[in-house]
């Protein structure tokens, strides 16, 4: 048996995740108005488009996996949101789509893995109407690399200044913030990490492993994961601080 691929399995699908796409959404709501359409790219099986489809918006939610779109598909008529939300499968470096056709766009936790990152911002960019805003998530601090990230398929993390600077280059007015320290940051390096590098040695599935197959799961236990996303919310008494785990940005298309 073949050993994990990083995304690929249901304890991937936590707290921290529904802490991050939380923010996202927030950040979102703040900035940009539920009408028009909605470009979730990079959008996997469907969680943060299915987020957003429930606040009101219509989401064209694009990825490269025809097998992660057949999930979405399932997810969102079982949801109710076969209507609103529309999967399509294309790449986020060459977007089939015309210009300024999108009110707003996401894109989380997807930059990290693509070799052309400033191309993928640009097309992002392209897309937007003037002034729609696109938000996003990546992981922060090139000095935290670990073998995490090998793991994961990152061929890089970002600082907060070289984040922005891909933003303007894009065309867009940027915000960029660092997130998730302490309490994220704790949880990362006291658990998650563990349990992921854990899970990379491992040969077969998590059943196989009596300690992974009590942890599987957990991130289904939807009180659970509410306590520890409550948790993770005082980090944003400390958003800016050099040390948290990630970088939320968004960026606003100018609208000349």
């Amino acid at each position: 048996m073949s050993k994990a691929v990083w995304g690929a399995d249901p304890e991937f699908f936590g707290p921290r995740h529904a802490h991050r796409e939380g923010r996202i959404t927030r950040r979102l709501r703040k900035a940009a108005p539920v009408a028009g359409l909605h470009l979730e790219c990079a959008a996997g099986v469907g969680s943060l488009a299915l987020a957003l489809a429930r606040e009101g918006r219509t989401v064209v939610a694009a990825d490269l996996s025809l097998r992660s779109l057949e999930v979405l598909g399932r997810r969102s008529e079982a949801s109710g949101l076969g209507s609103t939300v529309l999967p399509v499968v294309a790449d986020i470096t060459h977007l089939p789509f015309p210009d300024q056709v999108f009110s707003s766009a996401t894109s989380a936790e997807t930059l990290e893995h693509i070799p052309e990152h400033t191309e993928a911002v640009s097309e992002l960019a392209r897309v937007l109407a003037p002034g729609g805003w696109l938000v996003g998530t990546v992981p922060a601090g090139p000095s935290q690399w670990s073998e995490w990230d090998d793991w994961a398929g990152h061929l890089r993390r970002y600082s907060a200044a070289g984040m922005k600077e891909i933003l303007v280059e894009a065309g867009l007015e940027p915000e960029v913030t660092v997130w998730g320290w302490p309490t994220l940051r704790l949880y990362d390096d006291l658990f998650l990490k563990r349990i992921n590098r854990r899970r990379l040695r491992l040969d077969g599935t998590v059943g196989d492993d009596q300690a992974l197959s009590r942890v599987s799961g957990l991130g289904q236990r939807r009180w659970l994961v509410s306590a520890v996303r409550s948790i993770f919310g005082l980090d944003q008494l400390f958003d800016g601080l050099p040390w948290g785990v990630g970088l939320l940005f968004a960026g606003r298309k100018n609208r000349e």
